[in-house]
């Protein structure tokens, strides 16, 4: 009988590491068609996207952020939310203005003044804002989510949103206006259009 095992003939000359030889065994099928597989995949994607006009990262991003602007929009027009365009052709509009004064008064009065000339609360008059920068969306903004470190607090849930347009309708018309005591200017000056 020798003193060979079954498979040492495949045996790697020069592969024993404490006692452990290395044999020279085919790779397992499974294992080598994965391998052939993913070099036809790798071809086949690299000719895609070099050389038969694949989309590119900026091209998938530019088409996926067009469907969710197109999502958003689709949303405002159901939830019934106003573009600034339309926000600023309602200034024209004395019923507007009328409420949006009303509500003023009532709730905004207190620290902003009746004509918006300030009194805790910066002017809303002149052409500085230091929150938001004076079109009707920051507007409106800052009336919804207040300002907490400023002690404005939020409206949200307090005036109706179609109430909240109206306020800040009202706040925008006061641009200009340049009542009677009138707070110093704070903040950063905006550009009106």
């Amino acid at each position: 009988m020798s003193d060979t095992k079954p498979g040492e003939d495949k045996l790697i000359e020069g592969h024993e590491y404490d006692g452990i030889r290395e044999l020279d065994n085919p790779l397992p099928g499974w294992w080598l068609m994965t391998f052939y597989i993913t070099i036809v995949f790798s071809v086949i994607y690299f000719a895609y996207y070099e050389f038969l006009g694949g989309p590119t990262l900026d091209q998938e991003l530019a088409k996926k952020m067009s469907a969710i602007e197109s999502v958003r929009v689709e949303a405002e027009k159901a939830k019934g939310v106003k573009s600034e365009e339309d926000l600023v052709a309602l200034v024209n509009d004395q019923e507007v203005l009328a409420k949006g004064k009303a509500e003023f008064v009532a709730k905004c009065a207190a620290c902003h003044g009746d004509k918006g000339q300030g009194i805790i609360g910066p002017n809303l008059t002149d052409d500085y804002w230091i929150h938001g920068n004076g079109n009707i969306s920051s507007i409106l903004g800052v009336i919804n989510e207040g300002v907490l470190d400023k002690g404005m607090p939020p409206w949200k849930g307090v005036i109706p949103p179609d109430l909240m347009e109206e306020v800040a309708v009202y706040v925008y018309s006061l641009h200009g206006t340049s009542p009677e005591g009138a707070k110093p200017p704070q903040g950063e000056k905006v550009e009106y259009k």
